[in-house]
């Protein structure tokens, strides 16, 4: 016999590689594999969808000679078959096969071999193979062995870092210029926060109480240095009372090459929240009347309100005048008019800087 030239006698061997599955019930073409019991009758190695294979024969160039459709044998390659060994198999190797056995005249042939899962359509899993123009010469027996290679089974890599993120935590609140403001005046909050990963931080600000503004709540700048970073928000009251604010500092990481709020990341909640308040009250006690001069003075010491340009409170006339925001004007408004002198201390004995003109004159 010799091995991959062939003569006198066909013998093909075809090897199907693979490994493990729990199939154990197999059903080939229609009258060629029947239900057997042999476990080896199915792909339990690879755990293709292979349970026979169909030979064919042909003369080279020419038709169909012969051909049949043979299930898996119940053993493997090359076992303890040293023939089979490194030719092509290594010792150690497990491969299953299928035999086909076959007498014809000496000449060229052509050999095709197709792996079939159940039912007898072509596997999906295993390719088939094929070998040309082989020489088979009188009064010796030829074996071919033909590998079907299978698709190999998908693999991924799936790596899973796990790192610890720790919120932001706000260390300091400072007013600017007082947390009791005038109305109209630019009044600021500035919050400092610490971040122990270093990670940037987003700051946001929203008025959860107290009368309407006549601008913000918003944040004006922000400053990080390190794990640290300062945030101001302005706001303008043009009421009296007291407004209430809510300050949140959020941590950040990179998402698809945005900074993106870690907790909107599927972290979970990583934010530093405070809420702050803001007292605000009309500008009549900054000043004193003197009625002799008709001139109001401002109290010593008294801060400069840095109004926003296009606020205007409500100034004493408007107030003392109106029954609406109180209820005496007999006194305050005799005739209508106002009369400060009704409701401004007097200048004697107070410390005071220079004269100021009303503004409501």
């Amino acid at each position: 016999m010799r091995r991959a030239s062939v003569v006198g006698v066909l013998a093909l061997v075809v090897g199907v590689w693979g490994c493990g599955t729990d199939v154990t019930e197999e059903t080939g073409p229609a009258g060629a594999v029947e239900e057997t019991g042999i476990a080896l009758s199915v792909d339990v190695q690879g755990g293709t969808d292979v349970v026979a294979v169909e030979f064919e024969v042909r003369e080279c160039w020419g038709p169909k000679l012969l051909g049949d459709v043979r299930e898996l044998e119940d053993m493997v390659l090359p076992g303890m078959i040293a023939d089979f060994e490194e030719e092509p198999f290594d010792p150690a190797s497990k491969h299953l096969f299928a035999d086909f056995f076959a007498l014809v005249e000496p000449g060229c042939y052509d050999v095709y071999v197709q792996p079939l899962r159940k039912g007898g359509e072509p596997s999906k899993d295993c390719a088939k193979q094929q070998a040309t123009e082989l020489t088979v010469v009188e009064g010796i027996t030829t074996e071919v062995v033909l590998v079907a290679n299978c698709k190999a089974k998908p693999v991924a890599g799936l790596d899973v870092v796990a790192a610890l993120n720790h919120p932001p935590v706000i260390e300091h609140i400072e007013y600017g210029p007082s947390k009791f403001a005038y109305e109209c005046e630019m009044a600021q909050i500035c919050v400092t926060a610490y971040d122990p990963n270093s990670d940037p931080m987003e700051f946001t600000v929203t008025q959860v109480d107290g009368p309407k503004l006549w601008e913000g709540p918003g944040i004006v700048s922000v400053e990080q240095n390190g794990p640290r970073a300062t945030a101001c928000m302005l706001a303008v009251p043009v009421y009296p009372g007291t407004y209430q604010f809510r300050l949140d500092v959020f941590d950040l990481g990179w998402v698809d090459g945005k900074l993106t709020r870690f907790e909107e990341i599927g972290a979970g909640p990583s934010r530093s929240t405070l809420t702050v308040p803001l007292h605000t009250n009309w500008d009549i006690e900054q000043h004193c009347y003197d009625p002799e001069e008709d001139l109001y003075y401002p109290f010593k010491g008294v801060r400069t309100i840095d109004r926003l340009p296009g606020c205007v409170p409500i100034w004493p006339p408007q107030f003392f005048c109106s029954d609406f925001y109180w209820p005496h004007t007999e006194t305050s408004c005799p005739d209508g008019e106002f009369a400060p002198e009704t409701v401004y201390p007097s200048c004697e004995g107070f410390p005071v800087e220079e004269p100021v003109e009303a503004p409501w004159l």
